[in-house]
């Protein structure tokens, strides 16, 4: 059993390096990680990168100001890494700007978007309305997101393996699953440092109890079932539109916008958190763009997500931690 979770694992990390070899451009590679440090040091160590991020200035529309960052922040990592890599014919088709804007703009929309503006909660109790919400935002991208992938796969993507990776590839699944058992200790020692006692779990039954008259463990099997599924849209925009669909356009050069991109949706997290999801980006990219699916990165974002939730409800009831 060890060494056939050996060699699975060598395998996947050997379509990593194949990617890796090819694409990597020093100059593009020296340049985006530039890039994001300095992003990511002005949204975490500035006022002024703190209220961009969330999306008060510099526009008085709230969704102007996320089409900006993200559109900004996606041709600031596309364009220049492009240019040092001389992909200058993937640099002139209009698709590739056309195809990546109306992506960049769903996800604004769907960041920038609030229930609140919808449905008026105020004839529910407070932690009512709180459930309601919190359950809501978590299937905004089942609403939305979805249904605009489905559309542009009929109308654009034809070609495209299944629905931008949700497709029946299985290539490196059991590797998956043994990296996610080996990430099990680096979680719960991260589950203890002040960021992540302060910021998860993402549902805390101890502040629902007995919401709509229902016992707590029942309303958080409802909020964790739609926060799983959550990250299945989340790969299926970044692993799977952004890179397997970007990549019929732009081939390999897809993977690196995708990351300043994702880590971009990650500002407000942990610093660490946000840092680390740029390297799990950039993997998990790399690896779908060598497959052509994405159930790597589903195996790994649910997995990771489901343990840190696991572990925060155990640190607070059992060891009565945060």
């Amino acid at each position: 059993m060890k060494k056939t979770s050996n060699n699975s694992i060598k395998i996947l990390f050997r379509d990593f390096v194949d990617f890796f070899r090819q694409d990597f451009n020093l100059r593009a590679y020296a340049y985006m990680f530039l890039l994001m440090a300095c992003v990511v040091a002005l949204v975490y160590g500035t006022s002024a990168g703190r209220n961009f991020e969330r999306g008060v200035v510099p526009l008085d529309n709230v969704y102007a100001n996320h089409i900006l960052r993200y559109v900004v922040l996606y041709f600031l990592a596309a364009v220049p890494t492009m240019l040092f890599k001389r992909q200058y014919k993937e640099l002139r088709n209009p698709a590739f700007y056309v195809k990546s804007v109306l992506l960049m703009v769903l996800l604004s929309c769907v960041d920038a978007f609030s229930w609140r503006e919808v449905f008026d909660l105020s004839g529910y109790l407070p932690t009512e309305q709180s459930y309601l919400f919190k359950v809501m935002w978590r299937m905004r991208n089942i609403v939305f997101i979805l249904p605009a992938l489905v559309l542009l796969k009929i109308f654009f993507d034809k070609k495209v393996n299944g629905l931008y990776g949700l497709c029946r590839g299985h290539h490196h699944v059991k590797a998956y699953l043994w990296l996610l058992s080996l990430v099990v200790p680096l979680l719960v020692f991260a589950s203890f440092t002040p960021d992540f006692l302060s910021y998860y779990p993402n549902y805390k039954p101890w502040i629902f109890q007995d919401v709509f008259d229902r016992p707590a463990w029942l309303n958080t099997v409802l909020f964790e079932g739609v926060y799983m599924s959550d990250f299945i849209m989340v790969e299926l925009f970044f692993r799977g539109a952004l890179v397997i669909g970007m990549a019929s356009l732009i081939g390999r050069n897809a993977v690196l916008p995708m990351v300043a991109v994702y880590m971009a949706l990650h500002f407000g997290k942990p610093a660490m958190e946000t840092m680390s999801a740029m390297f799990g980006g950039y993997f998990l990219g790399a690896l779908a763009f060598q497959t052509r699916h994405i159930w790597g990165g589903v195996i790994i974002h649910m997995g990771i997500a489901l343990i840190i939730e696991l572990l925060r409800f155990f640190e607070h009831y059992v060891l009565r931690v945060g």
